[in-house]
């Protein structure tokens, strides 16, 4: 495994105006009316319906989930680790997200004004113009970016350092590598251990011997981990190669209708596929922090 070569890191940035606004004289006159201190109330109003950014929110929401499902965790500044294995997939999904944002922007910018007609009724007193921003800077409010750089490599940093630091420096540098590596094979273990184990439980009975209700999206989640995460497994890690390649074959591969009450449902695929779920679930249990030994070397 070569991380300049086969992984780079990514941050995502999500402008996203709330559309709220603190008041300081309403909260002033909540705290007075009711003898409280007058740090005990802040009154933030909401300055347009919240339908308003129903579909930005939604998109954004979703841009954020497939950010951090698509790519495994790194530091704590944002960064996170992309594969080149999913880079196309990634930058597909988030820059599809990204162009729905704009249109979805430009009609909330359309529909603004008659809002801000309808906030002046909603508000009363408390409304106030200049809250609002104007129409043009809303355009730098509501956006998706994301930005990719390469994987630091130790030797670029110690090129003008005195022999004893470089030393010292590319140790540290090469820990902290270790330590992310570590931290996001874990966590491609931890995503299906859990998501096993959440069909597991979906798949008992009720209190009175009824199997559970669920959607569609208990299977949905398992397909798309199981295709998710070979694009992630730069690591080498036959272990979990197989674990995955099994959680597809047991789990991702049934109908759901089979394993609930319908036409089509099933009580032996049922019982069967949650004894497959339970069993897998220990295993995974085995490996939320696998030894740093399972990574293999690329040859």
């Amino acid at each position: 495994m070569d991380l300049t070569r086969d992984a780079m890191l990514v941050s995502l940035r999500i402008n996203n105006w709330s559309g709220r606004r603190y008041d300081r004289e309403a909260s002033q006159d909540v705290t007075q009316r009711n003898d409280a201190d007058p740090n005990a109330e802040r009154f933030n109003k909401r300055l347009l319906p919240k339908s308003a950014f129903a579909d930005m929110t939604r998109t954004m929401s979703k841009a954020r989930a497939l950010h951090y499902d698509n790519t495994l965790p790194w530091d704590d500044k944002g960064s996170r680790l992309l594969t080149v294995a999913n880079y196309d997939h990634y930058t597909a999904t988030i820059d599809e997200l990204a162009e729905q944002l704009v249109t979805e922007r430009n009609a909330f910018i359309a529909d603004y004004a008659d809002n801000v007609d309808r906030a002046r009724i909603d508000l009363g007193g408390l409304f106030r113009i200049e809250d609002y921003p104007g129409r043009n800077s809303l355009r730098q409010r509501f956006a998706i970016r994301y930005g990719i750089v390469p994987v630091p490599d130790a030797q670029h940093f110690i090129a003008d350092l005195a022999a004893g630091d470089a030393d010292r420096v590319k140790r540290d540098i090469e820990r902290h590598v270790r330590e992310r590596l570590q931290d996001a094979v874990t966590d491609l273990y931890k995503r299906l251990g859990e998501a096993v184990d959440h069909v597991a439980q979906r798949l008992d009975v009720d209190t009175e011997g009824k199997p559970l209700v669920f959607r569609n999206s208990l299977i949905g989640n398992i397909r798309d981990l199981v295709d998710i995460v070979p694009r992630l497994n730069i690591f080498g890690d036959d272990r979990l190669a197989q674990l995955c390649q099994q959680v597809k074959d047991r789990i991702a591969s049934v109908d759901p209708d089979e394993l609930r009450p319908s036409s089509a449902f099933n009580p032996a695929i049922r019982e069967r596929v949650k004894q497959d779920a339970e069993d897998l679930a220990a295993k995974f249990a085995g490996y939320f922090a696998p030894p740093a030994t399972r990574f293999k070397e690329a040859a």
